[in-house]
């Protein structure tokens, strides 16, 4: 007999079906729009259009009916049910699975942010190696290009970005697996955390994608995998603290995921407590808490990250007066915010509170994440007595999710919203790991989960396959 859902739980789902079918129906109406306007709809232009037809009516059955197929013979249930995330085996063999994917359907073009500046930089007759706007990222990709081009005979650095991004992804897929098995309580919670993650915009980056952003988002899943950890008392403060800093050194814009290591470091206490079955971690949140242990495990990574950059970087001549000179941080114009009331360099495109700020803010999320702000939003107004206020790792996904996203609602980018949706499109990952925590949690009848969890990964799957197969395409 089905399950009888609450009106809580009737009008959510409701809520987030109706969602769904309006972000499809917007993406037909793509055409309408001019590319400048709608970007953000715009790559599901470049299929056929009886394609475009044909996607939006398998994503629109999936939002009505996905727990009716699943439930059906149609559907492979009991294939699925056998499939674990935890056991290494499986977790490999989906992890290549998935690179060979992103190999094949890798990005044909050097379109978006600094592609064509950092194939040229790392050529001939560039040969940069030290930048301190993605250090690590970008020494290492110079070093492997000057290796592998008398070996391989590379004309250009676009293999070396190929086979990293690649490789970043496969592991992405790998450390998504274990944080679906760490979030997840179950088996249908831990597929909604990777099929919420694996259908992002930002899946993109691990394409073949030429751009300082695919490790450092690999960085960013391994820090929330490590501090899931050290949620459940399975990992000490120091390797969390280490992880983090280190992406960091990848990229510089991660910065903005400090505080929630400040708030894992200085307020929360894994304390194990033992029963009869074995132990259960038990969290405390609740006051501040400082102790040398607790300091020397935050800042003796950072301090050892730091220091050895500078030391790298100083190596090729490029050390701390390059940072606070030619390389200070702030893009062409060192303008580090979208400007208040008035634009004042070549860089700026907007003032904070226009419409083209907020044309680009939307386009964003459309391209990359269309169905987790939203759903969050419903969420907070249909079931917000039923989400825990003090639970910590809520506490913690929701300062990943906030911070990064003041990021990209502040933040000026010298090529504006569309050109650069690859810097802001790692905020997506926080915000859906939050989100993905937020849903049992708004939804604890198992059918409501599950239609749920079918609509937001048809209708972001759609937008995602969309702009996969645009990159695709030459420019």
């Amino acid at each position: 007999m089905p399950q009888r859902l609450s009106s809580i739980s009737r009008r959510l789902l409701a809520a987030i079906r109706a969602a769904a079918l309006a972000l499809i129906v917007l993406r037909l109406l793509a055409p309408v729009f001019s590319e400048d306007l709608a970007w953000g709809l715009w790559p599901v232009t470049y299929l056929p259009l009886a394609a475009q037809w044909l996607l939006a009516a398998a994503a629109a059955a999936l939002v009505l009916f996905g727990e009716r197929l699943w439930v059906s013979a149609v559907t492979p249930r009991a294939a699925l049910a056998r499939v674990s995330f935890r056991h290494p085996v499986t977790r490999l063999a989906i992890s290549l699975a998935a690179g060979v994917m992103f190999y094949i359907f890798r990005i044909r073009h050097l379109g978006w942010g600094d592609a064509e500046l950092l194939v040229k930089a790392l050529d001939d007759p560039y040969r940069i190696t030290y930048v301190w706007q993605a250090p690590l990222d970008v020494y290492l990709h110079a070093r492997a290009f000057h290796i592998g081009s008398p070996l391989f005979g590379w004309q250009d650095p676009v293999p070396v970005y190929t086979i990293l991004s690649v490789l970043a992804g496969a592991l992405f897929v790998w450390a998504l697996m274990g944080v679906a098995a760490l979030l997840g309580r179950n088996r249908t919670e831990r597929f909604l955390v990777a099929g919420i993650v694996a259908t992002l915009g930002l899946m993109q980056l691990f394409f073949g994608y030429v751009e300082n952003y695919p490790i450092m988002t690999l960085g960013i899943l391994l820090y929330a995998w490590a501090a899931l950890r050290y949620l459940r008392g399975e990992l000490a403060l120091i390797w969390v603290a280490t992880i983090l800093a280190l992406t960091h050194a990848f990229h510089p814009s991660t910065l903005v995921l400090a505080p929630s290591l400040l708030y894992l470091g200085l307020f929360v206490t894994p304390v194990r407590q033992w029963n009869g079955e074995g132990s259960q971690n038990v969290l405390s949140a609740d006051r501040l808490r400082l102790d040398w242990r607790r300091v020397l495990s935050l800042a003796a990574p950072y301090v050892i990250v730091f220091a050895g950059v500078v030391a790298l970087m100083s190596s090729g001549q490029h050390g701390l007066d390059a940072l606070m000179g030619a390389d200070f941080p702030g893009g062409g114009d060192r303008k580090w915010f979208v400007p208040l009331f008035e634009m004042t360099t070549e860089w700026q495109h907007y003032t904070m509170f226009s419409w083209g700020h907020l044309v680009d803010i939307v386009n964003q999320q459309l391209l990359v994440a269309p169905m987790v702000w939203p759903t969050l939003i419903l969420c907070a107004i249909f079931a917000w007595a039923r989400i825990p206020k003090t639970d910590s790792t809520g506490r913690y996904l929701a300062l990943m999710a906030g911070f990064y996203l003041l990021l990209t609602l502040t933040w000026n980018a010298d090529y504006g919203g569309q050109k650069d949706w690859d810097l802001f499109s790692p905020a997506s990952l926080p915000a859906a790991l939050l989100l993905a925590w937020t849903l049992p949690r708004a939804l604890p009848e198992r059918p409501a989960l599950r239609g749920a969890g079918w609509a937001i990964i048809a209708t972001q799957g759609a937008y995602a396959l969309a702009w996969i197969w645009r990159n695709t395409l030459p420019r």
